[in-house]
């Protein structure tokens, strides 16, 4: 039956038949002209359907005078503030992991020695898809999930800038659309006013905004923000960042609202704990029971925070059923990138497993672009979907907007909206398939083009990222490799000379994919009401403020914390904060290459470097290390 005003009923003689049910708005509409325009829609229906509505029982039964009114704008009404009750609304519990590889989630990689129960049953009594591709970064995948375009559209190419301001966030869709929002954990989506969690549609954030965090937080290492304002939390942060989404959730019942819960944990991101001379990031029981049960010491740490991951998101599980709210609530979990290995050169060296792929974060052969992508919604997706289908980040975007009932966007921004919904290949079960279409992953001038088995590859270099032209004319005269995934899933064989054909067509969209990119970012001159005033929690943090080195009233000391300042984001690759030892590394390398009159290369002078400069010991610098290191010298 339709609700109406404040929940009030139709009386069950407005209707003739139970048709009334079937017309169910697209969206709710949040202004007068989306309500006209949903009449406009709604009035073509009812045209259709003359017999539905006996119009002089309504009218009896309401024992009023509607003369100025037309019929169905009233349907529109009642049905627009019915839509805006929430009650058939799905909550959104949306986790992300983070460096968390393909082969080590057991329900995709039987040789993976993690237990991850939870992930597991959400998988068996949902979907789980085995073909997801993802950007092999931080924070472009995520910026991905949150506005349906690839990273070299909506501005977070790798960090620098963040999302731009006219393209709208996930989180901003959800909070139009009247949900509760929260964010916890991790963001790394942009750290400059506007571009903040509160400045994105989120009413609560708790977590850090940078690419990385200790897990241990205490008094003297914690980054942990409360809307924008420093909190004095102490813990491990899976524990915090699960316990602060049970609190948002609970809140979010009682209120009865429907919820978008963004829970974006560290784990399995470094530190980890991968010789004996460091301390573990995952609680020591965990670290115990991995041990015994034979899993290596290389890998202890990182299988112990992993399953520890595991046992909380348990705990939102069970909170879910406790709530009664289950069978409304759809579960996403994915993970942000591939994961790091010992022999990969960004990101740290840690023992990730990405199960029979290639490469690893921060490259975009397989092993840095296939992840784990689950969704449990109990009811509406069929219990132990396997899907093989190729699907990739801003299908998570279209899919969650689509499931909340909010219309898909065709642009964002000024470019297009990339995702589809992957609901119809769901509640088929599978058996409507996901279209075929071409997915394009960048980073650092590692390239990737993949349409059914067969991909495109190649690494140009780094210093065209993001000169999108300057890249189209390298790719018009660079070779690239192709790839029969499906015969060839290590990405050992190129087969460009056997299939020239299948080579120039892709050759030529990827190139006719970055010509056409607007690589525009929105000003003041140019979009002044996206550069408004921010909201309250949206100035840069106070203890972030504190946290930076103070500037020189001497311009000359000044003009060289500047160049220092340009010197660790040339180290930091990646873009997350920190500078590791692979990074640095690389940096003397370099160097060493490009002056070699003035500097030389030591194998051994990384590591004394970074010994030196790590003053918390937790095997990476930060800015502020860094330079106070620097200073010491004077």
């Amino acid at each position: 039956m339709a609700r109406g005003l404040r929940g009030s009923e139709l009386p069950p003689e407005a209707c003739k038949t139970e048709g009334l049910g079937t017309l169910r708005l697209r969206r709710y509409p949040t202004s007068i002209s989306d309500l006209v325009n949903t009449s406009h829609a709604l009035n073509q229906k009812l045209r259709m359907m003359p017999q539905l509505f006996d119009t002089s029982h309504f009218f009896k039964s309401m024992k009023t005078k509607l003369y100025h009114i037309k019929f169905f704008h009233l349907i529109v009404f009642l049905f627009a503030f019915g839509y805006a009750s929430g009650s058939d609304r799905p909550n959104v519990l949306f986790i992300v992991s983070d460096d968390h590889g393909w082969g080590d989630l057991p329900s995709n990689w039987k040789e993976t020695e993690l237990r991850l129960p939870v992930l597991d049953q959400l998988a068996a009594q949902g979907a789980r898809f085995s073909n997801y591709h993802t950007v092999p970064l931080c924070a472009p995948s995520r910026a991905c999930m949150f506005t349906g375009q690839y990273s070299s559209e909506n501005g977070m190419w790798r960090g620098n800038k963040g999302i731009k301001r006219d393209v709208k966030m996930l989180s901003e869709y959800f909070s139009e659309a009247g949900y509760a929002t929260g964010c916890y954990g991790k963001w790394h989506m942009g750290s400059n006013p506007g571009g903040l969690p509160n400045d994105r549609g989120f009413d609560e954030f708790r977590g850090f905004l940078s690419g990385t965090h200790g897990y241990w937080v205490t008094k003297q290492r914690n980054r942990i923000l409360h809307n924008g304002e420093p909190d004095d939390s102490e813990g491990h942060t899976t524990e915090l960042f699960t316990q602060w989404s049970a609190n948002f959730i609970r809140k979010s019942v009682a209120q009865k609202k429907p919820f978008f819960c963004y829970l974006a944990y560290n784990a399995v991101h470094g530190p980890i704990r991968t010789d004996e001379s460091k301390p573990a990031s995952a609680p020591k029981e965990w670290v115990d029971k991995a041990l015994a049960r034979g899993v290596s010491f290389l890998r202890s740490d990182y299988v112990a925070i992993l399953e520890h991951m595991d046992y909380n998101i348990g705990k939102l599980v069970d909170l879910i059923d406790e709530l009664k709210v289950s069978n409304n609530t759809l579960v996403v979990f994915v993970s942000d990138n591939g994961g790091c290995t010992m022999e990969g050169d960004f990101g740290g060296r840690y023992p990730g497993n990405n199960g029979p792929y290639t490469g690893s974060k921060a490259t975009t052969y397989q092993g840095g672009l296939s992840v784990p992508f689950l969704i449990n919604w109990k009811g509406r997706v069929q219990q132990g979907m396997v899907s093989d289908d190729q699907v990739m980040h801003c299908d998570v975007f279209a899919t969650l907007l689509d499931a909340a009932g909010i219309p898909l966007p065709e642009m964002n921004g000024q470019n297009p909206m990339r995702g589809m919904s992957l609901l119809p290949h769901m509640k088929s079960g599978g058996k409507r398939p996901v279209p075929e279409r071409s997915m394009i992953f960048e980073l650092w001038g590692n390239i990737g083009l993949r349409k059914g088995d067969y991909k495109l590859w190649a690494n140009v270099g780094r210093e065209f990222t993001p000169d999108w032209p300057a890249l189209v004319n390298k790719l018009k005269n660079s070779e690239l490799a192709l790839f029969d995934l499906g015969k060839d899933p290590s990405e050992s064989k190129d087969l460009r000379e056997q299939l020239p054909e299948v080579y120039d067509n892709l050759k030529q969209e990827l190139i006719d994919h970055f010509a056409n990119v607007n690589a525009e970012y929105p000003t003041k001159e140019t979009h002044p009401k996206l550069f408004a005033p921010e909201k309250k929690g949206s100035e840069t943090p106070k203890k972030q403020a504190k946290e930076r080195p103070k500037p020189s009233t001497d311009s000359k000391a000044s003009g060289t914390r500047g160049g220092r300042n340009k010197a660790f984001a040339a180290i930091d690759q990646n873009g997350d904060g920190k500078v590791t030892n692979d990074e640095l590394d690389a940096w003397f390398k370099n160097r060493a290459a490009k002056s070699p009159d003035k500097f030389t290369y030591k194998p051994s002078q990384t590591k004394g470097a970074l010994k030196k400069r790590d003053k918390n010991e937790d095997g990476t610098l930060s800015l502020e290390e860094w330079i106070n290191a620097s200073e010491s010298k004077k």
